[in-house]
């Protein structure tokens, strides 16, 4: 009887390991090029036709939304908000919620959806931040609660908040739809969400919008 040779084992036993990973490894690496990439811009100014026609340019891009803003003031019981509201399409925006209304009236009554740190943006007269125990039952009543939307122009309305999200963690939103119908023209396209398949393309498309001057998430 032959004697086993040990060390052809090992080497057939390291190349066969080696195989595997490498084959894991573009299994992977194929897989992130099929993934679907959000990124969502901010720009300082109103986005234009042509700067919206330039975005889509970049490789692998298949869908781009713009964002519509406007600035507001939120009154919240004793305490207010001096932020950006931002109007988003619910189908395409990268969300995850942490509670949310099931059935909402969509109708003249701003129905606003908040990042669940957004609570503590919210000051008193005395600049003081509500307390933990407040935000916490906030967020526990938030269908209950009744809120006021001051936009640029002064007009005041009664709002409600129609859900908490998880991510964004911060900031308010709204249906963009809504946001059109009740705010017009005071509502601009200022950032934009884009959809980009692959890793390597999503990497770049990043790198051209900081480098052009954009914010990116």
């Amino acid at each position: 009887m032959r004697k086993r040779n040990i060390y052809k084992d090992i080497v057939f036993l390291a190349i066969g390991c080696a195989f595997v990973f490498w084959s894991v490894q573009a299994g992977n690496f194929w897989f992130r090029q099929q993934k679907t990439y959000d990124i969502v811009i901010q720009s300082q100014g109103e986005l234009t036709e042509d700067i919206v026609k330039e975005i889509g340019k970049m490789e692998g891009l298949y869908q781009f939304t713009p964002l519509l803003s406007c600035n507001v003031t939120v009154r919240l019981q004793e305490y207010t908000w001096e932020t950006a509201l931002t109007g988003i399409d619910m189908q395409s925006y990268p969300l995850n919620w942490k509670a949310v209304q099931e059935e909402m009236v969509l109708g003249n009554t701003p129905f606003l959806f908040l990042g669940q740190d957004a609570f503590a943006s919210f000051a008193d007269s005395n600049g003081n931040a509500p307390g933990k125990s407040r935000i916490e039952k906030w967020v526990e009543t938030y269908r209950e609660l009744e809120l006021t939307v001051t936009d640029e122009s002064g007009r005041e309305r009664g709002a409600k908040i129609g859900g908490i999200l998880e991510k964004p963690a911060s900031g308010v939103f709204m249906q963009q739809k809504q946001m059109q119908e009740i705010y017009g023209e005071s509502a601009k396209a200022t950032g934009g969400c884009a959809k980009v398949q692959g890793e390597q393309n999503a990497q770049k498309a990043r790198e051209l919008l900081s480098g052009a001057g954009f914010m990116t998430e």
